[in-house]
This record gives C-alpha cells, structure tokens and sequence, in this order.
C-alpha cells in the first residue's frame, strides 16, 4: 500500500467516526465564500514600512552612575569585611573549643589578671 491509499483510508475512517458522533447532519457544509484580493486589501490596511514605532521602556529604578573604580573599591571594602568577619568567627569558635577542652580536661581555668597586678 501506498501512502496515498493510506491517506485515503485514514480519511474515509475519520468521516465515518465523523458522521457516528454528529450523526446524519455531518454530510451539511456550509460553501466558502471567495472574496477578492482587492476587498480584502480595503478591510485589512497593511501598515507602512518604518511606521512602527516600538513601545518605550523605563527603569524601574534607575541606577547612579558609576565608574568601573568605584566598583571595583565597593567590592574590594566589602571582600575584606567578610574575611575578617569570618576570622573573628574562626578565633571564637576556636578559642571556645579550646577552654571546653581544657575544661572538660580537669586544667585550671586561665584568669584575665596578669601576673604583675597580683599583690
């Protein structure tokens, strides 16, 4: 078989489910009416060439003006402040465990009074 056949048969089945769902008003078309070019170029006015104009955009909020150093100092000031916010976390964080080691170890707990201040 052939793909024209195939095509012939697939729409010979597809009309006969056609007609057993809609019954006997399937075979009723309504005629297309042909309307010439000219009555649709009256209808439908194409536009002009260049005549489009594209819809303009604003900024929701406009940024400063910035050069490229300023930036770039910005992030620099903002780069250190983090590292030496995670070196304070570091040194807590050690300096905790340590005097819980200590701790759990039985040693005696350091004072903060030195050693020529004692009387």
């Amino acid at each position: 078989m052939g793909w024209m056949q195939d095509r012939d048969l697939l729409i010979a089945e597809t009309l006969a489910f056609v007609k057993g769902v809609k019954g006997a008003n399937a075979e009723t078309t309504v005629p297309v009416q042909i309307a010439p070019i000219e009555e649709i170029e009256q209808i439908v006015q194409p536009e002009q060439p260049g005549s489009f104009d594209p819809p303009k955009f604003e900024r929701m909020s406009p940024l400063p003006p910035r050069n490229e150093r300023e930036e770039i100092t910005a992030r620099l000031a903002s780069f250190k402040a983090t590292q030496l916010r995670f070196q304070r976390e570091r040194e807590d964080y050690s300096s905790m465990t340590l005097r819980d080691a200590l701790h759990a170890a039985g040693a005696p707990q350091p004072s903060n009074v030195r050693s020529d201040q004692v009387k």
